[in-house]
């Protein structure tokens, strides 16, 4: 595959300039730069030698040349950076198109990614660490605690750097066999002095920010066919990127190079949270891991709902993955249009992968090959009438909820799988709790932070940082409507398994209600003006191939066909063991 390598070279005087290779390809020895390139408010744009474009430095590589042209880095070999390796000229011969999907292959293909963590890192704990690891086998549970300790005090970890937050640079990170961490900002430690709450704050942020490693190492593992890593497996990986700065995971971990058949590029680039700072690149860094796809003519012409609705029915694509529907338009903004209705409702300008991929799911099509796409899917009529009711939003009625609705019939298992890691339902890991109980907990930690200050205070801290379960008399802390409002955002993040900022867009259109079915009560969501003005007669409860993802279609009947305006929950067995009933006495 053509691609464009450059390496740096010194002229006579001493000044360092960029060469490019005549002709180059993935075949070639070369080694790939991963980096991020800065917020957009520090960036500044420079003019390189050897280059046409103005070339948009962070300040930690406004001496980009020098800093690359390091032994450790890339010395005087050749290397692709995007930076200097995608050309957007007139007079580049690559197209556009052909660089973007060339760039899984650049990685892949590489002797070796150098990932560059520009955000200080504390040299004191570093080599605490690395004694850690020569003293022994390292107590797991002990060493995080202690790093957590030393972060509450002293926040420079490699851990927090942005390049665990970017969706370019996991897909980068996901391709390479073997990598390399340079950190450009060694620091000596700063400990400085915290209140209570400031340190319970940067606790929580620490987590966070490990919480994203640990994510993209699990998804790392999963690319390469690890799909199931033990505990140590995962903290092992941990230690080599963190602090080893270095792994080699096709020998190190006895894997093979990616992908593996088991990996779904849509599903884990959403539950990694990554965020970009241009919305189509949602669609341009993760699609190209979907063998067909191709890039569209000028893709940056385009935005992220064009880019992905031409996505998702390019035909290599939908016979690999089967998309479905977690909002639909009809839930959001209703349609006429049958087919329309089914499509996934979009938001325009999203704030990471998460919310751009959180109204939608995708699942490998089965063994026959036979995906079809979303406005393609077939829908049946399931038996007896339905009404909608709304729910109680109070404390005393959340119970009730939970046991008579949620706990009813809800199938909690696959819910939980398919939960936003971001949402308020999880806490802050993929471990789900028991069943039964997350839901009691998670919504009191929910609505915990209308509390007033003082109260907030009196709240110790469990030592993971997360806040205990708060007693019933919560309503008379933070008041109803705030409890009531917290409720709805929670439900909705609970039935559609979507993040609270893509909750309160639905709820701006939509409500939470009761769906009453002759097979027992089921939560859903439906466009507000459709529960208020249709009638009982109009309602149909739908279901098709993928309820098992997406639960079942609340439909209206219009004029050609039934437009669908809302969702319920995924259906446990209790409720198709009752369906089945009713069909076999043909009710």
């Amino acid at each position: 595959m053509e691609i464009y390598l450059v390496r740096v070279r010194e002229r006579p005087e001493g000044s360092l300039y960029i060469d490019r290779k005549p002709h180059a390809t993935t075949d070639d020895d070369y080694i790939a730069i991963s980096h991020v390139w800065g917020s957009p408010d520090t960036v500044q744009k420079a003019r390189i030698d050897g280059v046409s474009w103005e070339v948009p430095l962070s300040p930690g590589k406004q001496d980009i040349l020098s800093l690359l042209r390091r032994d450790d880095i890339c010395g005087d070999g050749w290397f692709w950076m995007d930076l200097f390796c995608i050309d957007q000229t007139e007079s580049a011969f690559i197209s556009i198109s052909d660089q973007i999907m060339a760039i899984p292959s650049v990685y892949k293909s590489s002797r070796c990614v150098k990932v560059l963590l520009e955000s200080p890192v504390c040299k004191e704990w570093h080599e605490a660490a690395m004694q850690f690891f020569e003293n022994g086998p390292i107590n797991q549970d002990g060493f995080q605690e202690e790093e957590l300790i030393h972060g509450r005090s002293c926040t420079h970890h490699a851990f927090a750097d942005p390049w665990f937050e970017r969706l370019w640079t996991r897909q980068e990170g996901l391709y390479a066999s073997v990598l390399h961490f340079i950190v450009l900002r060694p620091v000596q430690c700063e400990r400085r002095p915290k209140d209570a709450m400031d340190a319970w704050v940067v606790h929580g942020t620490l987590l966070a920010h490990r919480f994203r490693v640990n994510t993209f190492l699990v998804d790392k593992l999963a690319y390469h066919g690890l799909t199931s890593a033990a505990e140590d497996t995962v903290f092992s990986l941990y230690f080599d990127v963190i602090y080893r700065h270095r792994v080699n995971i096709t020998l190190a971990y006895d894997c093979e190079p990616g992908p593996a058949r088991s990996y779904n590029p849509i599903r884990d680039a959403w539950r990694s949270q990554r965020s970009t700072t241009k919305p189509r690149d949602y669609v341009l860094a993760v699609f190209p891991d979907i063998e067909g796809y191709r890039v569209p003519a000028k893709p940056r012409e385009m935005s992220f709902p064009q880019l992905l609705h031409d996505a998702i029915n390019q035909p290599a694509v939908s016979a690999k993955l089967q998309f479905v529907s977690k909002i639909s338009q009809g839930v959001a903004g209703p349609s006429r249009k049958a087919k329309k209705s089914l499509l996934p409702w979009l938001v325009v300008n999203p704030g990471n992968i998460g919310e751009a991929y959180d109204t939608f799911t995708a699942d490998a099509v089965d063994a026959s090959g036979t995906g079809s796409g979303i406005a393609e899917a077939r829908m049946w009529s399931l038996p007896g009438g339905i009404q909608l009711q709304d729910v109680d939003a109070t404390a005393s009625g959340l119970e009730a909820l939970i046991k008579d609705n949620w706990g009813r019939t809800a199938d909690i298992n696959r819910h939980v799988a398919l939960l936003s890691p971001a949402g308020p339902c999880t806490g802050v890991t993929r471990r789900a709790p028991p069943a039964a109980a997350f839901t009691q907990e998670f919504m009191h930690l929910a609505v915990s932070q209308w509390m007033p200050e003082q109260q907030m205070s009196m709240l110790e801290p469990r030592t993971k940082g997360v806040l205990p379960a708060v007693d019933s008399a919560m309503t008379d802390r933070v008041g109803e409507d705030v409890f009531a409002n917290e409720l709805r955002r929670f439900l909705v993040c609970l039935i559609c398994g979507v993040s609270l900022p893509t909750a309160d867009r639905v709820l701006e259109l939509a409500d939470v209600v009761r769906v009453m079915t002759p097979h027992g009560p089921l939560l859903g969501v439906v466009h507000r003006a459709t529960k208020l003005e249709a009638g009982q007669d109009q309602l149909r409860l739908l279901c098709s191939a993928s309820s098992y993802m997406q639960g079942f279609y609340i439909g209206l009947l219009i004029e050609g066909g039934v437009s669908v305006r809302g969702r319920t929950v995924i259906a446990n067995k209790g409720v198709w063991d009752s369906i089945e009933s009713f069909l076999s006495l043909g009710r």
